[in-house]
Order: structure tokens, then C-alpha cells, then sequence
């Protein structure tokens, strides 16, 4: 209930057009419901005017079945129009909320979870719900309008023939689906469940067919794929069947029903309380009323699957909940201080980080002081910690334990303190593994800088060695650079990235291996471009680069999560032999 309640909410936004929807597809149903009643009294009365041989006005009965043909028709043209477009703009702020709420987690919940689970929700997920308002409020919304109008106008025939109507109409559309709903309640949690494996199965079997096809582990990964199909199918017959069998029951309730009323009626008939035309057009009337109910079966049907997709998705959203910002001013204390454009510092106090099931801490107890406006380089073999110490910086991972400062001439600030929007405006980060979007070079350039101007954009990819390039592409910044940047080089990748961040305000510069992949005239400079731009910035690089290493002011040397030492480049090479291997060896 829970849930369904938050479904309502999400609703919220196109109240208007919802209910104009459920008004029109109530409309509907009283138009057919009435259309059938009233052709039944037209016909039976017009076969007892013949058989009498009388005359009889026909032309008022022949005009409103007209007018609700008119009426069912025009309706349904209009239900159909706005519940589906009501339905497209409700899935489109159902797919906005859940990619905003992914976006937002950190790297810790998005690691837990696989790439293809991530997928299923926001594609298979999404779209159970397009069958929330369609399927399962509607029919609701429908039968709750509809249901007394048409029992009020049939008591005012006969009041017992109404009672036995409702009667089999609350069987039909209550009791059996409920009861349906409760036996598919658990099934509908395993389905949706098998569903989302199989799927994730699927995506993995391809992405990684390269590794299957070099293990010879084809046979058994497609044995697995086909077990789970095969559970899956099996749900998805349990369901069917449990649904045929309500559909059958529905029938037989809607026929003994029919049958009733007419017993109920022929002796009213017989003694005359009752027109004989009246039979037709009762027992037609209440083989009519059942539309409105016919779709209840399938909302509840429905709705165990909905919920359940509904729980996989807020259950996204409430994690990000938990994990919201509390507001506080320390960001604007924090811009007041920064109005020079100043370099920012950055402290470390007993920073510990241990990942979830490993023996040995990532980082154990990481002290250092970076003052604000040096250049500072941090080196380590594979696993010395260096990625780890980058991603609590910028927030992908959550602080375990110890201090992150960032520090300006008056003051510092604790870094779990500040907002997440302050904490990026503040640093300015190029990743080793960096994604091109499939777009043009302007529009990955501005994912940066939004506002930046076609000088800025030119000046970026000049300062990043890129002017050569750009001047030969015909199509200029408008160039498609490709799925995941497939028209680039490696090299060109990573000046773009390079671009990008000389495009932001940052004050703190952290760069993961900036000159790999690139020559060493472009390599030396772009090191001197970077120097002038960034002559007032902090930067923290991760770098073996000897070239890069000769120009920082200090070097933080990690090795197995600790600081083995922190001294200038020219200190390390005189004492350090094993320091002098590893960037030699890198």
C-alpha cells in the first residue's frame, strides 16, 4: 500500500489530465452500457408493436441510440488519446526521477550493483509501470464512477434484480481478483526478480563472449541462461493459467447472473407488474453492466507486478534519501573565502579506508598537508592506494574514518561538510577513465561548461594541444566524435578531458596519468600550458611520469596505504633507490 500510495504521488503533476482520461473512459462505459439496454427495449418493442400491429414513435428511441453511439464512439477517441498521452508524460518523469536518482548515488551503492540490474530498472522496471494508470487505476477509477449510476437507474426498474447484479459485480470484480492477486503477490516478486537476473545474464553472455569463447565457458553460462529462461516461463504460465481461470469464472458468474435476472423477471411479466419489452432490455442491461468491472480483474492481476517494480525503484530512490545532504552555510563561507580565485589547500588527519570483505586496509592512517597554490604529485605501484585516496576526495567513496580538510588562508572546512555541487565546483578532476558521449566535440566540451562561448571552447582545445586536430575537421566543434569517443585516439581522448577541465573554475586540480598516451612535444607543452593556466591552483596529480614528476613542488609517495614518504622529486632520486625503480619501471 505503501508503495502504490507513492505511485499516486508521481501521478501528482498530471492530476488534470488523468482524471479528464478516467472521465472520459466512465463515459464510455455508461454509453455502451446504455446503448445495449436501450436497443434492447427498441427492438422488443418494436417486434411487439408489429406482432400487435400498432404504431409506435420510433423516432425518439432511434435517435438517442444515435446519440449514444455518437457519444461511445467520440469518447473512446478522446479516452484513448488523453489516457495514453497521460500515461507517455507520466513514464517520461518516471524515467527523469529514476536516472536523477542514479546519477546521484555514490560509487559504493552503484559498484554493489550490476551494470545490467542498473539497465533493467530504468528500462524494464519503468516500463511495468506504464501499466499502472492504463491497467490498474483506471479500471479502479472507472468502476467506482460507474457502478452506482448504473445500479441506481436499474433499481428503478427492480430493486432485487440491482441487488443480485451488484452482488455477482462485487464477486467479479473484487472477491475473485482479490483473491487472484493475493496467489500472485509472491509470484509476481519472483518473476519480476527472474526477469531482471535473466536479462542481467543475457547482457553479461554478450558483453562478455570474448572471455566465454577464450574459457570455453559458452555451454555452461547459456546452460545457466537457459535454467533461468526456463524458471521464468515457468512463472509466467503459473500466471496465465491463474488468469484464464478467473477469466473462465467471470464468464460462467456474468451468464448465471443474466439467467437469474430473467427468472427473476418472467413472473413480474406474467402478472403483469412488468412490461414484456422490459425483460429484454433488463436482462441485456445487466449483461451490460459487467463492463464496467471487466477490466477490475486485470488491475488486480496488475498490480502485484507494478508493486513489485514499483519497490525495486523507490528502493533506488530511498537509498539516495538516506544519503541527502543536510543544508548548511558552510558553502557560502567557503565562496567568500575562494572570491580571489586563490589556490585551495587540502589536509588529511588519520584517513583510513577498508574495502567491504578485504583483509588489509585500502589506506591506513594517511596524514599530509597540501598547501594552497603547490603542485603536488602522488605515485605508488598498482594498488598502493592512490585511486582510493582520489575517490574520497571527490566524494565516490564515503569517508570511513579520519579528516578531509580543504583549507584557504583564513580558514579550513571539513570536506563531508560541504555540499556535493560545492565540493565539484571546488575541484576540477580529469579521470583515467574517461567517457566520451556519443556527441559532438561542442557538446561534450559543454558538459563541462554549459555556458562557455565558441572563443572559450576554441581557447580550451588549443591550451589542450588540440588546435592542429580541430583545424583539420571539417565539421569543427560540430565533429560527432562517436559511441564512447570511437573515432578518437586514445591520446586525442585524453586532451579532450584535459579541454573540459581547463573549461571549469575549480581551485583544487586533481589529474590521474594527464600525458599518458601522449608524445613528448605535445607532452612537454602541454605541461607548460597547464603550469601558466593553473599557476595560481592546487593541483594533485597522479603521475610516473619522470617529466611531470621533475616539475611538481612535492611527492607523496604511497606504498601498500600508507605514506612512505612525502619530499620534493630531487630528494627522492638522491636517497630512494626503490623510488627511482618504480618510475623508471612505469
Amino acid at each position: 500500500m505503501h508503495n502504490f500510495i507513492r505511485l499516486l504521488k508521481l501521478c501528482k503533476p498530471h492530476t488534470g489530465m488523468l482524471l479528464l482520461g478516467a472521465f472520459l473512459a466512465s463515459l464510455t462505459v455508461l454509453a455502451n452500457v446504455g446503448l445495449l439496454a436501450i436497443s434492447g427495449w427498441f427492438l422488443a418493442a418494436m417486434a411487439a408493436a408489429g406482432i400487435a400491429g400498432v404504431q409506435m414513435n420510433y423516432f425518439t428511441p432511434a435517435g438517442v441510440i444515435r446519440f449514444l453511439a455518437i457519444v461511445r464512439t467520440a469518447s473512446r477517441y478522446g479516452e484513448r488519446m488523453i489516457t495514453h498521452n497521460a500515461t507517455f508524460l507520466l513514464l517520461s518523469e518516471i524515467r527523469v526521477n529514476m536516472f536523477k536518482t542514479l546519477s546521484q548515488l555514490n560509487n559504493v551503492d552503484l559498484a554493489m550493483s550490476r551494470s545490467s540490474d542498473l539497465f533493467n530498472r530504468l528500462q524494464n522496471d519503468v516500463d511495468a509501470l506504464d501499466k499502472f494508470y492504463l491497467n490498474v487505476l483506471l479500471p479502479i477509477i472507472v468502476a467506482l464512477f460507474s457502478i452506482p449510476i448504473v445500479m441506481a437507474f436499474m433499481a428503478m426498474y427492480n430493486a432485487d434484480v440491482a441487488l443480485v447484479c451488484f452482488t455477482s459485480l462485487m464477486i467479479i470484480g473484487v472477491l475473485l481478483p482479490t483473491l487472484l492477486s493475493h496467489k500472485l503477490h509472491q509470484q509476481a516478486d519472483n518473476e519480476t526478480q527472474l526477469s531482471a537476473e535473466l536479462r542481467s545474464e543475457l547482457a553479461d553472455t554478450l558483453s562478455g563472449a570474448r572471455e566465454l569463447a577464450v574459457y570455453q565457458a559458452h555451454a555452461a553460462q547459456l546452460a545457466h541462461c537457459d535454467s533461468l529462461s526456463k524458471q521464468y516461463n515457468s512463472q509466467l504460465y503459473n500466471r496465465h493459467k491463474a488468469i484464464a481461470n478467473s477469466n473462465g469464472l467471470n464468464t460462467l458468474v456474468i451468464q448465471l447472473t443474466m439467467l437469474a435476472s430473467v427468472f427473476m423477471i418472467i413472473p413480474l411479466v406474467a402478472i403483469g407488474s412488468m412490461k414484456n419489452v422490459e425483460l429484454a432490455m433488463l436482462a441485456l442491461f445487466v449483461l451490460a453492466s459487467f463492463e464496467t468491472v471487466l477490466t477490475l480483474p486485470t488491475a488486480f492481476i496488475e498490480l502485484p507486478l507494478t508493486l513489485s517494480a514499483a519497490k525495486r525503484l523507490f528502493d533506488l530512490e530511498d537509498k539516495h534519501n538516506s544519503l541527502a545532504e543536510k543544508p548548511n552555510n558552510l558553502d557560502d563561507q567557503l565562496a567568500n573565502q575562494l572570491a580571489d580565485k586563490s589556490g585551495l589547500g587540502l589536509e588529511l588527519s588519520e584517513v583510513n579506508y577498508q574495502y567491504l570483505g578485504a583483509k588489509s586496509k585500502a589506506l591506513s592512517n594517511i596524514n599530509f598537508a597540501i598547501t594552497p597554490g603547490s603542485k603536488v604529485a602522488l605515485v605508488g605501484a598498482s594498488g598502493s592506494g592512490k585511486t582510493t585516496l582520489v575517490n574520497l576526495l571527490t566524494g565516490l567513496w564515503p569517508l570511513q574514518s579520519g579528516s578531509l580538510k580543504l583549507t584557504t588562508k583564513q580558514d579550513n572546512f571539513e570536506l563531508e561538510s560541504l555540499s556535493t555541487a560545492t565540493r565539484f565546483k571546488q575541484l576540477t578532476i580529469v579521470a583515467q577513465q574517461h567517457h566520451i558521449f556519443d556527441g559532438t566535440l561542442r557538446e561534450n566540451l559543454r558538459y563541462a561548461a554549459f555556458d562557455a562561448t565558441y572563443e572559450m571552447l576554441i581557447e580550451a582545445c588549443e591550451n589542450a594541444e588540440l588546435g592542429s586536430w580541430l583545424k583539420h575537421l571539417k565539421a569543427g566543434l560540430n565533429t560527432r566524435l562517436g559511441t564512447a569517443g570511437r573515432k578518437l585516439s586514445h591520446g586525442q581522448s585524453r586532451r579532450i578531458a584535459i579541454a573540459q577541465a581547463l573549461l571549469r573554475q575549480g581551485n583544487l586540480i586533481i589529474l590521474d596519468e594527464p600525458t599518458e598516451s601522449l608524445d613528448n612535444h605535445t607532452k612537454q607543452n602541454l605541461l607548460t600550458t597547464l603550469e601558466k593556466i593553473w599557476a595560481d591552483k592546487t593541483m594533485l596529480t597522479i603521475t610516473h611520469d619522470p617529466a611531470m614528476l621533475s616539475r611538481v613542488d612535492k611527492v607523496i609517495w604511497l606504498e601498500q596505504g600508507q605514506v612512505r614518504a612525502f619530499a620534493s622529486h630531487a630528494e627522492l632520486m638522491a636517497n630512494e633507490a626503490d623510488y627511482v625503480e618504480l618510475i623508471t619501471r612505469f
